[in-house]
């Protein structure tokens, strides 16, 4: 069984062409220090329902020394973190939710790893929301994180809710 295609090809969306610095997003996201996980929004298309980010692993980040030694990986709960924070930031600007509203986890399905990620790779983190409500704000958005060679590493469907 083949694995589904990437959202998006990274050759498409270079780092250095910048929607929102790290610092934007903590505009819309509480996550700080060790925790935030977005490097920068690279794209936002509302009418095409798509926003792509980056997460480039810098050497010595707080995991590398105890997950795992000798071969240290990108632990797969800081993927799903990497996705729901830049899945917050998608819903925030398609339900057009004021900048202090924090969307939490509500769910996850369909999570999956498909390759390991190594300490200092650079990763693109894409997706789409599937349904929203501004009512009680709401969302359900599908996303994948890929690396720079094109291969998607790991994906999750991300239900957030207001808190």
């Amino acid at each position: 069984m083949s694995s589904p295609l990437p959202f998006v090809d990274p050759k498409d969306y270079p780092l250095d062409q910048v929607f929102m610095t790290a610092e934007e997003c903590m505009e819309r996201n509480p996550q700080r220090h060790e925790f935030l996980q977005l490097s920068s929004i690279l794209h936002l298309d509302l009418p095409g329902n798509l926003i792509v980010g980056s997460r480039v692993l810098a050497p010595g980040e707080f995991w590398e020394r105890g997950h795992l030694p000798g071969r240290p990986l990108f632990p797969g709960v800081l993927q799903i973190e990497c996705m729901a924070q830049i899945a917050s930031i998608h819903a925030h600007f398609e339900l057009k939710l004021e900048k202090g509203v924090f969307m939490g986890f509500g769910a996850l399905e369909g999570v999956r790893f498909r390759h390991p990620v190594e300490a200092g790779t650079k990763l693109w983190v894409a997706g789409r929301i599937q349904k929203a409500s501004k009512r009680r704000p709401y969302f359900k958005w599908e996303g994948q994180l890929i690396r720079e060679d094109g291969v998607m590493v790991s994906q999750a469907t991300i239900t957030g809710v207001s808190l």
